[in-house]
This record gives C-alpha cells, sequence and structure tokens, in this order.
C-alpha cells in the first residue's frame, strides 16, 4: 500500500516558511525598499532574519531601507512571531470556514499545542493577545521616544519596536538599537514584552483561565516548568553580569542603571535580540554564559526560539533520574511524571541542536577562516533566533554575518530557518519514519 496521499507536515510547514521568504526577499530587493539597493544574498538574508523573529542585520535597518522597507521587515516580524499558520487559521476563522485536518496539523506542529482540541480558538486568543500586548507596548514606547522625536515619529518607532519586542525579532529602527535608551524606562518595557511573548502561548492562555477568568483551580505542569525555568535562568544570569561586569562592561554606570541593565541583558538572550550595552565589551567568560542562555531559548508555543526551557528542565531532571538509577521509567517532576518519550524528545532536540552548532560553525571556519568566538556566538545566536552578536569588524551597526561570504550567510540563514521551524521539523521533513517490524541479536558494547 502507497502512502503517497499521507499528509508530511513538517514538510509543508518548512514550505510555508520558505515560500514567504522567497515573497519578502523579493520585496525587499525592490528600489523602492532600500535607499541605496541591496544584493539579493543580503534580501535574503534579511527576510529570512525577519520572518524567522531573528535580528541578525547585514544591512543598517535604520539607515539602509525606506518606509516600505521597513514595513516590509515589520510585516515578516509579525507573521513569524505569530506563526503563518495562525493567521491563515484566522483567515478561515473570519471567513466562517472549517478547519481543515491539514491545517490543524500544520498549526499544531507550528505552534506546538498539546492536542487538536480547540484549535481554532486557541489560534484566535493568540491573535487578540498579541494585538493587545503589543498595542500596550506602542503606548508605553511612546512617551520616552517622545522626549527624542516628533508624535509622528515616535509612534512609528514605538510600534516597530512593539512589534519585534513581544515577536523576540530584535530588530530595531535605531542604528544604535536601545543603547540610546539605556537609561530610561525602554529596557524595562522591551523586557516585559520579549519575556511575556517568549513565555509562550500556551502558557499565557493558561494564566489567563486560571488566574483571571478562573474556569481552572490550578495551572498546568507545562506552565509550571516553565515559569519557574524562566524565573531561574533570568535570575542568575542578572546576578552574574551584575558582579561580573561590574568594574568592567558596566563601569560608569549608577547603581540602579547597573540592576536594569543586568536584567536585561539576561533577558536578551533567551531569543530577544536587543541590546543596551555593546557584546563585544563583555569578557569572555559572560559571553560563554549568553551563548548557554541563547541556546537555551524561550519557551514552547512562543514568539522565540533556542532549545526551549522544558527541554533543557526535562533533560536536567533526566540526567538526575538516571545518575540515580532510574532507567527506562518516566520522569518525575514537581509530583508529576512525565512520559519517558518526551525525555527521549528532548535528548533528540539537544543532540540536533548540538549537531547544527559545530556543523555550521565548522562550514564557517571552513569557508571564511574567521575569529572562532565570534563565528560561534553568531551561529549559536542564528539557531536560538536571537540576534545577538559581536559586531562586524567593517560595519558597526550590523551583525559580524555582514563580514560573512555569501556562502557562510547561506550556512547562517540555513541555520536561522532550522531555529525557528525547529530541529525535529526538519529531520522529519528530510526523513520517512519507518516503524522497524524486526529486532537484532543482542551483543552489548563498554560504554562510558
Amino acid at each position: 500500500m502507497k502512502h503517497s496521499k499521507e499528509i508530511n507536515a513538517p514538510r509543508l510547514l518548512i514550505f510555508g516558511y520558505l515560500g514567504i521568504i522567497a515573497l519578502g526577499t523579493i520585496l525587499l530587493y525592490l528600489p523602492i525598499s532600500t535607499t541605496k539597493g541591496i544584493s539579493l544574498i543580503d534580501a535574503l538574508f534579511t527576510a529570512s532574519s525577519g520572518l524567522c523573529v531573528t535580528g541578525l542585520i547585514v544591512k543598517n535597518t535604520a539607515l539602509d531601507f525606506t518606509l516600505f522597507g521597513k514595513s516590509i521587515i515589520l510585516i515578516l516580524i509579525q507573521i513569524g512571531g505569530l506563526g503563518y499558520m495562525t493567521l491563515s487559521t484566522m483567515f478561515f476563522f473570519f471567513l466562517g470556514r472549517k478547519i481543515s485536518l491539514r491545517d490543524r496539523v500544520l498549526f499544531k506542529e507550528s505552534i506546538n499545542v498539546l492536542s487538536y482540541k480547540n484549535l481554532r480558538r486557541f489560534a484566535w486568543r493568540v491573535f487578540r493577545i498579541t494585538i493587545i500586548l503589543e498595542l500596550i507596548g506602542t503606548v508605553l514606547f511612546y512617551f520616552p521616544f517622545l522626549n527624542k522625536f516628533s508624535p509622528v515619529v515616535a509612534l512609528g518607532h514605538a510600534f516597530f519596536h512593539s512589534v519585534s519586542a513581544f515577536c523576540n525579532a530584535g530588530f530595531s529602527s535605531f542604528s544604535e538599537n536601545l543603547s540610546l535608551f539605556s537609561s530610561s524606562s525602554v529596557p524595562l518595557i522591551a523586557a516585559a514584552l520579549f519575556i511575556i511573548g517568549g513565555l509562550g502561548f500556551i502558557v499565557i492562555s493558561d494564566l489567563y483561565t486560571t488566574i483571571i477568568k478562573r474556569t481552572k483551580k490550578w495551572l498546568s505542569l507545562h506552565t509550571i516548568i516553565v515559569l519557574k525555568t524562566t524565573a531561574l535562568l533570568i535570575l542568575g544570569g542578572m546576578l552574574f553580569i551584575l558582579l561580573y561586569e561590574n568594574n568592567r562592561s558596566l563601569a560608569g554606570h549608577t547603581f540602579f542603571e547597573k540592576i536594569v541593565l543586568s536584567f536585561f541583558q539576561a533577558v536578551a538572550p533567551r531569543t530577544a535580540g536587543f541590546n543596551t550595552l555593546t557584546i563585544s565589551l563583555f569578557s569572555p567568560i559572560t559571553l560563554v554564559m549568553i551563548m548557554l542562555f541563547m541556546f537555551i531559548g524561550a519557551s514552547p508555543g512562543g514568539t522565540g526560539g533556542g532549545m526551549k526551557t522544558t527541554t533543557f528542565a526535562l533533560l536536567i531532571q533526566w540526567i538526575k533520574e538516571l545518575l540515580l538509577g532510574r532507567y527506562g521509567k518516566d520522569i518525575s517532576i514537581f509530583k508529576k511524571s512525565i512520559p519517558i518519550e518526551q525525555a527521549y524528545r528532548s535528548f533528540l532536540i539537544a543532540s540536533l541542536s548540538i549537531s547544527v552548532v559545530f556543523g555550521a560553525f565548522f562550514l564557517i571556519m571552513l569557508f571564511d577562516n574567521p575569529e572562532p568566538l565570534k563565528a560561534l556566538f553568531e551561529v549559536v545566536s542564528a539557531l536560538g533566533t536571537v540576534g545577538l552578536s559581536l559586531g562586524s569588524s567593517a560595519n558597526q551597526y550590523c551583525s559580524f554575518s555582514y563580514d560573512l561570504s555569501v556562502i557562510s550567510k547561506l550556512v547562517i540563514i540555513i541555520v536561522v530557518i532550522t531555529g525557528r521551524v525547529g530541529t525535529i521539523t526538519i529531520g522529519s521533513a528530510l526523513l520517512r519514519a519507518h516503524p522497524l517490524e524486526y529486532k537484532y541479536p543482542e551483543n552489548p558494547i563498554v560504554v562510558g
């Protein structure tokens, strides 16, 4: 029996992203999109970075793109943050049409919801949450921006940064990113937006139904793991940066500013990509910690990328269980049991992610032979869809990718797309599952 008519959701999802990237590339390549023109590879890079809410740039967003070009980038960010399947599901919702089985599979795959139940209602909730929070963010950004710009210009910058922050994109309409506003309320507003976006719509929805609507008595285990892991990572990162960078990159700031900036830079690597300090001024050990945070990333079903907080938490707990000799059993966490299959999935995600990082790093070193730390930092940032970079040597307003060759830029683009759609999704699209219906004779080997 042939299976040619089976739905390959990962493959369709990837084709959807590639199609939007292609359209975005064409639009950004148009003369009306840029002030000085743009090469095809840079248009492709920008479109990929925008749709995959990454924020790595090879052109100065503020100066090299026209209002039309910036609008295209912002639309790509919005589509990427929500997930294009969320938008298409909402389109069918407004038309009053039912969602097909294929669309249900794609939507579940794209936003990592736990079941197929009430997908249309969930998509509508995602859409409403996004619009409301981005409008609130626009209002909050508007007033500090009004101190430097006219009302219309301030509103434009406020809307751009609100969408970019909530979608964890890291794109800024300022050449200096947010460093000009490091002493204002802007870092805290941006941090609040990308923390909420990074928590994931599953968590936001659960908090809403449990705390506000009170239709549920307890938060789900998923929400508890996400909130506790996120809090520990933010607090740990903030204290590390505050203590270790106190007399280095934070020197010259007041104690309160140091706390705010440490908090912001601890949160930003969680796939946001904004910066209020020059990242290249950080000490090597701080950069290593930031790379770890970028690799872990945000939470499932949100606007951020990375390995995900739940994957990280489950791996840590599984390692503990294995060290205690509990082999082949479900994972116990917060007095609940998680199926062992999810631990296997977490291990697969981590393994594939590490493989992608070192594979891309090897290729970039092979083709360009750049400074190793800069190259590794850029690759991890790309996979985590973060956007933080140690910066270009030739253009102070661009990411390190600006210095790379066309081939290495293509490598970064592939890593960016992989980080957004997920390593397992890429693997599932390339390989078709074939259950093994037989077993070979056992023959143990020595390990460890």
